[in-house]
């Protein structure tokens, strides 16, 4: 069995973007004097939010692509699955806004998202049958 090198690469790209916007929060915090939580202020949340949504995402998105490399899923499937995910990943937060409706970035990188989400999904599923 090989270990997951392809999932190990697009995780640190996107731990790179993680760093990236973990210092985005840190100096809205600077500029915002928000020591703790967002302080009622929006530019705060939208930051924490921003940040949060690529926490909450990510780690379960890379789990199943290590998974689905693990089971012997094609290259080709898993780079397609980790170009989505850094796409959905550095869309999304662009279309996070304080503006009334919802930007295009925020649905493509939201789709993006969950498209790399199912697909590893996919591939454990039709893996495990085999």
């Amino acid at each position: 069995m090989m270990p997951p090198t392809l999932t190990a690469t697009y995780a640190a790209v996107l731990a790179i973007f993680y760093v990236a916007m973990s210092a985005y929060v840190i100096a809205t915090r600077v500029r915002t004097h928000v020591n703790l939580g967002d302080g009622g202020n929006p530019q705060m949340l939208l930051a924490i939010r921003r940040h949060g949504n690529m926490a909450e995402y990510v780690p379960f998105a890379l789990l199943l692509m290590a998974l689905a490399e693990i089971l012997g899923a094609g290259t080709i499937w898993l780079h397609a699955t980790g170009i989505l995910l850094i796409a959905g990943r550095f869309l999304h937060p662009f279309g996070l806004t304080l503006a009334e409706g919802t930007p295009a970035s925020r649905v493509i990188g939201t789709l993006a998202t969950f498209a790399a989400i199912i697909a590893p999904a996919a591939a454990i599923f039709v893996n495990s049958l085999a």
